[in-house]
């Protein structure tokens, strides 16, 4: 595994390392990628989504109320 990219650790933190030459990953600085887009690239499953952002988890679609 190439430490200098964006990964998960064994219990599920996201580490992105000093050594990321590529600012994208970056989710604080201004050039930086969402953390949604990072978590999308990353291919997380829905828990470990959950952990890291609010916004909805890519392919769940929002429930329309049944209309009678």
């Amino acid at each position: 595994m190439n430490k200098t990219e964006p990964y998960f650790d064994e219990d599920g933190t996201l580490i992105i390392p000093f050594e990321c030459t590529d600012h994208s990953y970056k989710y604080w600085k201004q050039e930086g990628k969402t953390m949604a887009e990072i978590l999308t690239e990353l291919g997380v499953d829905e828990e470990t989504w959950s952990k890291y952002t609010h916004e909805k988890f890519p392919g769940t679609e929002e429930k329309a109320p049944d209309e009678d």
